[in-house]
This record gives structure tokens, C-alpha cells and sequence, in this order.
């Protein structure tokens, strides 16, 4: 067997294939530790994606293509979102970010959405979140949902609308004779909840009840009419009341929250 002195001598005379050959594992095995973290840096950024930056850039690239509005997509990956500080002018992007990283916390990313149009930024609580199905009570776990959303809301002035909204499943009963009246309490028991639960401003609060007429998917599954059957939370980016859609100012709002 040759000894390491034979090796380093041979090698020093003109040889050393056999030292490269014993040596050789060493470059393929530092190759792929540099792949792996690599792989792990990349990674880890993926799951630091600023969800606010994110947004916007979909809702931008929306605007150019077809001159209208975009989805905003429920938090990807299991990762706490980065949430920027608020920035003066947009404070409801910095309330986006927020409802976002709590929505992920508790495991709702697939029942609730949040979504930016010219209307302003909405949250959509779909299927059984808030209610039972044919129901317009509000769910006992839906109450701590409720309370950590007005306390989103209290911090911006703006006015609120509750939306209704149901699959396309009739209903017959003494208290909802149709899907009308069925979209239009759940509406009103939410704002009720709010205003006498945790101190919102009742005059900020606009109530509507599209029954099953504005439905976001095709009634053609069960799957489908669970994402129908929602109540939106629509933040106004302006005054609803204002037939001219003037940007809000703090002086044509509510002064209490």
C-alpha cells in the first residue's frame, strides 16, 4: 500500500493521477454543497415575498392589459407576509398587508380574500366563515374574525360597505323568502355585530344585499357555491355618498371610528 510520503513524492516527480483520482469525490461533493445553499438561499427568499409589492405589481400589470381591476391572490406559502410601514397617502395598502398576514396566521387563506379595485380594498369571507349555510347567524368562531378586523378598520376613517351575497340555491322560509333577504341580513347582522360589539361609527357603515346575482364563480358544483355564498367588507377608497367619486378627505368623514 503507498504511504502519503510515496504520494507526495510521486507527485512532485511529474505523477499524481492516483492522488486525483482519491481526491477527485472531494470536487463533485463541494459543487453540490454549493448547489444546496443555493437552493436554500432561494428558497428562503421566495418565502420572504413583500405580499404588498407583490400586489401592486398584479394589479399594475392588470391595468396595462386591460384597463381594469385584478384579484389579489391569497398569501402563497406558509411564511409570516413582510408588512411595509405605512406610508403617507396609501394607508389602506399598509391595511391590506395587515388583514393578509392575519388571515395567514389563522389558517383562512382559503376561505378569505382580499381584493383591490377602484372601489377600494375587499375582504371576502366565503362559505360557512361567517354563517351556515341558509343562515344569518353569525358562527361563535367567527366572532374573534370579526373583532380583529374592526380593529384593522379602526384605523382608517374611511366608510364601509357589507355585501351579501349567496349561491343560487332557493329559499322559502318565514324570516328569508328569497336569497334577497337572506343576502341583505347577513349584510346587516355583520355591520349590527361591528357597531355594537366593537365601537365602529354606524354612520361609516353603507348595508347591500346582492342575493345570488353577482355570484364569482359558475353555480355548477358545491365547490363553486361555497365561494359564492360570501360577505365582502368593501373599504371605500372614496366617498360613496358623493355622486362625483371626489377623493375622500378627512372632512367628509366620521370623526369617531
Amino acid at each position: 500500500m503507498p504511504s502519503w510520503d510515496k504520494m507526495d513524492l510521486d507527485e512532485g516527480q511529474g505523477g499524481g493521477h492516483e492522488t486525483a483520482g482519491i481526491m477527485r469525490w472531494l470536487l463533485t461533493y463541494a459543487d453540490l454543497i454549493t448547489l444546496l445553499m443555493a437552493f436554500f438561499i432561494v428558497m428562503y427568499a421566495i418565502s420572504k415575498v413583500d405580499i404588498v409589492r407583490y400586489q401592486q405589481l398584479v394589479q399594475a400589470l392588470a391595468q396595462i392589459f386591460t384597463g381594469g381591476s385584478a384579484m389579489i391572490l391569497p398569501e402563497l406559502g406558509g411564511g409570516p407576509s413582510v408588512v411595509p410601514p405605512e406610508q403617507p397617502g396609501d394607508p389602506l395598502s399598509a391595511l391590506a398587508a395587515g388583514v393578509s398576514e392575519y388571515i395567514a396566521e389563522q389558517g383562512l387563506k382559503n376561505e378569505v380574500f382580499i381584493t383591490i379595485n377602484e372601489q377600494g380594498v375587499i375582504i371576502s369571507f366565503t362559505g360557512s366563515v361567517l354563517f351556515d349555510k341558509g343562515e344569518a347567524n353569525l358562527r361563535p368562531e367567527a366572532l374573534p374574525i370579526l373583532d380583529k378586523i374592526a380593529a384593522f378598520l379602526k384605523t382608517v376613517p374611511n366608510y364601509i360597505g357589507v355585501v351579501g351575497s349567496t349561491d343560487d340555491l332557493p329559499i322559502n322560509t318565514a324570516q328569508f323568502p328569497s336569497n334577497w333577504e337572506l343576502s341583505v341580513v347577513r349584510a346587516t347582522t355583520v355591520i349590527r355585530y361591528f357597531t355594537e360589539n366593537t365601537g365602529l361609527n354606524p354612520t361609516r357603515f353603507v348595508a347591500l344585499g346582492y342575493g345570488e346575482y353577482h355570484p364569482l364563480f359558475p353555480n355548477t358544483s358545491e365547490e363553486n357555491r361555497k365561494k359564492n355564498r360570501r360577505v365582502d367588507v368593501v373599504i371605500y377608497k372614496h366617498n360613496p355618498f358623493v355622486t362625483n367619486n371626489a377623493k375622500q378627505s378627512p372632512d367628509t368623514l366620521p370623526s369617531s371610528p
